[in-house]
């Protein structure tokens, strides 16, 4: 039995964290979805949310099934019956001596025994199997069967070694659903430890490399279960197992009158039997029932195979969709990006025009604010050899400054025109002068900035007469 003593402490970190997350008080049910996911916590939590796996479909399942193998125990029962009959007619009476009256009664009431001899028959049958679910049932809480095929699936092991068929491990229930879903025949293996060929049968033919391989070759599921565990009881009760070890091959077919296809017991194999005989019964049963499973293969794959068209067309068509909106993205970019540039140049040469008027603005500011000419007093005489290669001489109060040079050197173009000069007090808003020029002395070579605070006066260089050269500088004004 599988406990927490069994398990190794990550199987016990495991557990404790899927009944958190999940809040799964019985320990079974926990135990059965670790177990059927192989222990892998995000799987079973996702399965256990998943809205699809309703009890509902499953029962439904079973009910299919129970209902199959009881038009097929009536149909052979009935085989049976009429067998039996043939013979009892077929088999000549021995002669004693009995009088008429008698014999026309023994005639007339033998039907009556032969029907109340079956009906008794089916009747003890149906109570004794009604009596041994009552016991088991009556003492035992039902349990995950998950964790019931695991457990069935130790027990094997440790009693005949871990080469054996592949055993599932769930419940009977989810393999029906496993079966059906995926299309495969389904073997029900029920076992019994009253039944002295229990031991033998999986000995020699459960664990024979032959039934492996053929089971893995024709793809077919096995459940397998202990009848004295509640759910494996309730299969013997489903299927009407009499002997044991009891098979019974389930596939999906569609029977007469049907709509739709049905799970069904297709054989049945009750008590032991050898490998080849087990192989040569289940290849037969397949041999008659496989087309109906081929065909609904073969009708999947087909859907299978247009959806995947469709997806594929679907897929190609939003591939080319994605890429006609792609380009069209990339030319609304790019008719964007040219308007924008065609803007920006239209914004820039506005800004260059409105920084020009600006400037001469400025530069009449400029020239109505120079000083004038001193006549007298301390002054010096500064020669300029201006970058148009003009000479000019003017006369500087001591009192000027070296931002007044800059000025004249600014505003001479004006003062050369001659010509009148609109007056202009006040300077334009938003507008940062830059001279375009430096001014220096040839040798020595010094130069000298635009400064307001730096009086002529203060300068030796320049005082009381100089000459000066104006270099221009490159015409790169940020505005």
């Amino acid at each position: 039995m599988v406990t927490l003593d069994t398990l190794d402490e990550e199987q016990k970190v495991t557990l404790s964290q899927y009944q958190t997350i999940t809040e799964t008080k019985d320990l079974d049910e926990a135990l059965g979805q670790l177990i059927e996911h192989g222990w892998d916590l995000r799987k079973a939590i996702e399965y256990k949310y998943e809205a699809n796996h309703s009890g509902t479909a499953r029962e439904e399942l079973e009910k299919e099934v129970a209902d199959s193998n009881i038009t097929s125990t009536l149909r052979k029962r009935h085989t049976t019956s009429m067998t039996s009959n043939s013979s009892a007619t077929a088999t000549p009476p021995p002669t004693t001596n009995i009088p008429p009256s008698l014999n026309f009664m023994s005639i007339l009431l033998w039907p009556f025994g032969i029907a109340w001899n079956i009906t008794w028959s089916i009747l003890s049958f149906a109570s004794r199997i009604w009596f041994q679910r009552q016991s088991i049932t009556a003492h035992r809480e039902p349990r995950d069967a998950r964790v019931l095929a695991y457990e069935f699936k130790q027990t094997f092991e440790s009693k005949h070694g871990k080469r054996h068929v592949e055993f599932f491990q769930g419940g009977y229930s989810q393999a029906l659903e496993k079966a059906r879903k995926e299309l495969k025949f389904l073997l029900v293996i029920l076992q019994s430890d009253d039944h002295d060929d229990t031991d033998l049968f999986c000995k020699e033919t459960l664990t024979s490399r032959h039934m492996i391989d053929y089971l893995k070759e024709k793809s077919i599921l096995v459940w397998g279960g202990n009848v004295k565990e509640a759910e494996s009881h309730k299969v013997s009760y489903t299927l009407q197992a009499t002997a044991y070890p009891f098979m019974a091959l389930i596939g999906l077919q569609k029977p007469l009158g049907s709509s739709s296809p049905k799970m069904t017991v297709i054989e049945r194999i009750e008590g032991p039997c050898d490998t080849e005989e087990l192989i040569h019964q289940l290849d037969a049963a397949i041999d008659r029932h496989g087309a109906v499973l081929n065909r609904l293969k073969n009708e999947r794959d087909q859907r299978e195979l247009e959806r995947q068209l469709r997806d594929d067309q679907d897929k190609a068509y939003r591939e080319s969709l994605k890429a006609d909106q792609e380009k069209a993205r990339k030319a609304q970019e790019e008719k964007d990006a040219l308007a924008k540039a065609e803007e920006e140049e239209r914004q820039r040469e506005r800004d260059e025009e409105m920084y020009k008027q600006k400037k001469e603005v400025y530069i009449r500011y400029l020239y109505t604010q120079l000083p004038q000419e001193p006549k007298e007093g301390k002054m010096t005489k500064l020669s300029f050899r201006l970058a148009d290669g003009d000479r000019v001489v003017r006369l500087f109060s001591e009192n000027d400054n070296l931002e007044t040079l800059y000025r004249f050197v600014e505003v001479y173009p004006l003062l050369k025109a001659n010509e009148h000069v609109e007056p202009c007090t006040t300077m334009p808003e938003d507008y940062t002068h830059k001279y375009l020029f430096k001014i220096h002395s040839p040798y020595p070579r010094m130069e000298y900035e635009s400064d307001k605070d730096k009086k002529l006066a203060d300068i030796p260089s320049l005082w009381p007469s100089a000459t000066l050269v104006v270099d221009a500088v490159d015409d790169d004004e940020e505005i």
